[in-house]
């Protein structure tokens, strides 16, 4: 992934809501990392207590609470850079009405019809940025979207490219007429199945002087499903470098109540299932790997998985099952601690999660 940004002249600010492990931050940091997303903040009160420095809040910040988190924040430590988005006036006056020590930065979120937050038409877009402009705790940095709310589809991306089209648009109207608080702006968008469309956004360097940040979290571990169908560098695009799935589930099989049915210990507690069941990637019996025709999750209880299996005897009870997910952002929050291993599946690190 750091090589696509530094092959596209954009930088990356991965989205920590996906693993909320403050040990993978750092190895994202450490990566190249610009800074680290999160969604609210509570996520970005875990990150600073763990030493991200740069934080980007993709989310409106309306709650009194939290906008005083913002600004003790910004008081207490120098060193913090934080930025939040906006998408109304109301939302720029509260803000603002915080009187942070230092001005709390915002990005204006351009948004898709019928979907989630986000200015919808061109000129209450400028209108907010306008208000940003005047406010005098709050300092306007910059235009973002979110295109990822068009579904996990690629033929979605005439409509990510229309709503890219708005974010230059603004990011031009208040260039020309010196909106912004900072000599560069930035341009942010990127889930983890567009980005490399959202990347087209440093085209408009040759216009302004912009900064362009993408926010892919899920190329960390990748998956065996969503992802791997639908991501720019997933094999299944063709991607000549793809990205492999990192991921995985391992359950016993509990039992095998019927010809070519076994009934594995884990379940919705234990994988994400909204976008996907997971998938059987392998069976072993005391270490050996057994020989499957196929083998498919069909459904899940709280802490059981129903999969049909051929040969119908193929499983017995105390197999190991290894499995793949699909959509990691659903994966993490479900344990307090991974185990991270090396090909030979020897345990390097324990990973803990802090949701």
């Amino acid at each position: 992934m750091t090589r696509f940004c530094g092959e596209h002249g954009v930088a990356l600010a991965p989205h920590g809501k996906t693993t909320m492990a403050p040990q993978l931050f750092a190895d994202q940091l450490a990566a190249g990392a610009w800074g680290i997303t999160a969604a609210t903040v509570g996520q970005a009160q875990v990150m600073a207590r763990f030493g991200v420095r740069r934080i980007l809040i993709a989310n409106e910040v309306v709650d009194r609470q939290a906008i005083r988190w913002l600004a003790e924040a910004l008081a207490r430590q120098p060193s913090l850079d934080l930025y939040c988005l906006v998408d109304s006036v109301a939302g720029v006056e509260a803000l603002d009405a915080a009187q942070a020590a230092r001005p709390i930065k915002v990005l204006v979120e351009i948004g898709i019809a019928d979907r989630r937050g986000g200015l919808r038409q061109s000129t209450p877009a400028l209108e907010v940025l306008e208000a940003a402009a005047r406010a005098r705790h709050v300092e306007p940095v910059g235009v973002e979207c979110f295109e990822g709310v068009v579904g996990a589809d690629r033929d979605g991306v005439p409509a990510v490219e229309e709503a890219l089209g708005r974010v230059t648009e603004l990011a031009l109207a208040g260039t020309r007429r010196g909106l912004f608080g900072t000599e560069r702006v930035l341009l942010s968008a990127g889930g983890s199945v567009f980005f490399d469309v959202a990347a087209q956004l440093a085209g408009v360097a040759s216009s302004a002087p912009v900064d362009v940040v993408l926010r892919s979290g899920c190329y960390l571990t990748h998956d065996d499903g969503m992802y791997e169908a639908a991501s720019p560098l997933g094999r299944a695009q063709g991607a000549s470098d793809p990205l492999l799935s990192a991921l995985e589930l391992w359950t016993d099989v509990l039992s095998c109540p019927e010809p070519g049915r076994a009934i594995a210990g884990a379940g919705r507690r234990d994988a994400p299932y909204d976008a996907g069941l997971p998938t059987v990637l392998g069976a072993f019996r005391g270490g050996e790997a057994i020989a499957l025709d196929s083998a498919t999750v069909t459904e899940l209880n709280d802490q059981h998985a129903f999969v049909t299996v051929a040969p119908a005897d193929a499983l017995r009870a105390g197999d190991l099952l290894r499995l793949g997910i699909s959509h990691p952002c659903g994966a993490f929050d479900r344990w307090r601690t991974l185990l991270e291993v090396d090909a030979d599946y020897t345990v390097t690190r324990a990973i803990r999660t802090f949701f």
